[in-house]
């Protein structure tokens, strides 16, 4: 059934953030909740491109697995599957472009900025800037969503209070999410200035099939290990060997796309150690083997 909402020409916002057609199940657009607003939707497979939301969003697979591929930093397209649980991450501004293979069913739980800045500033803590991530694991902010979705459907709700907390100990849990540790401040580190990694991104694409070492990539910055790595994932989002693993995984799926080569030659071009080190990380990201995909490509 679909929410009605008191103002039927108003939109919700978070229909921008859908990568198909998309029904809305659940809506607190209703209702006074203050800096928060909790969506369920029905997701049919489709394409999102240049989307953009004012909203930080936390969206939670509530369906079976579902399917999809995002742009990257590099501009390629990675494929995923997400479990039922797993968190997506998308802070407010631009979107990445999405392309949803399989009908899928989220829990959108989007915050406000202005109610996220108060929170950090409470905090008087610096925190990581928030960066679009999929495959997330995170009980704590399972088990809230949950409760919030609880006290959306339930006929007599606990009420602003409860929810006021409930949505205070969720952004907290969000802004707090990069920290190694909550107790002990860090240093907010810069990226790397953006001919450096450039630089940086080119000699990865360009060994991609040889064994890349940390000193290797420090060197090509100029900077020591220690710094480097920091850098590398306040610019990207992630860690050099996660940055290197997804683009071997996304040429690897390039190269079963074409019939001609065998799948050890594909492993070998990408830089797996060998085929059985591929078939797992294929096994691991998209729960199928290399010749399963290839059969579907």
């Amino acid at each position: 059934m679909l929410v009605q909402f008191r103002n039927a020409n108003v939109a919700s916002p978070l229909l921008a953030i859908a990568p198909g057609p998309a029904r809305i199940l659940r809506s607190s657009m209703h209702l006074p909740w203050r800096g928060l607003l909790l969506e369920k939707h029905s997701i049919s497979p489709g394409e999102r491109v240049s989307a953009s939301i004012d909203r930080h969003v936390i969206s939670l697979l509530t369906g079976s697995s579902s399917r999809f591929e995002h742009r990257t930093v590099s501009g390629h397209f990675l494929a995923h599957l997400n479990r039922r649980g797993t968190i997506m991450i998308t802070p407010s501004g631009p979107v990445p472009d999405i392309r949803l293979h399989t009908p899928s069913e989220f829990i959108h739980c989007a915050m406000d900025q202005e109610f996220t800045r108060s929170v950090v500033e409470e905090l008087d803590r610096q925190v990581p800037s928030p960066m679009f991530r999929p495959g997330i694991q995170d009980q704590s902010i399972q088990r809230m969503i949950g409760m919030l979705m609880e006290e959306l459907e339930a006929e007599r709700p606990f009420g602003r209070l409860y929810v006021d907390s409930l949505a205070h100990a969720l952004v907290t849990r969000y802004v707090l999410l990069d920290c190694a540790s909550t107790a002990r401040q860090e240093q907010r580190v810069a990226g790397l200035m953006p001919r450096i990694l450039r630089r940086v991104r080119e000699k990865i694409e360009a060994n991609l099939d040889t064994d890349l070492s940390l000193d290797s990539l420090a060197e090509e910055s100029g900077y020591s290990r220690a710094h480097f790595l920091r850098m590398f994932r306040t610019a990207t989002g992630l860690t050099p060997h996660q940055y290197v693993l997804d683009l071997r995984l996304k040429r690897a799926q390039d190269g079963l796309r074409q019939k001609g080569s065998s799948i050890i030659d594909v492993a070998v071009a990408c830089g797996f150690s060998s085929q059985s080190h591929m078939t797992s990380v294929f096994r691991q990201r998209l729960e199928m083997t290399p010749g399963e995909f290839r059969r579907n490509a």
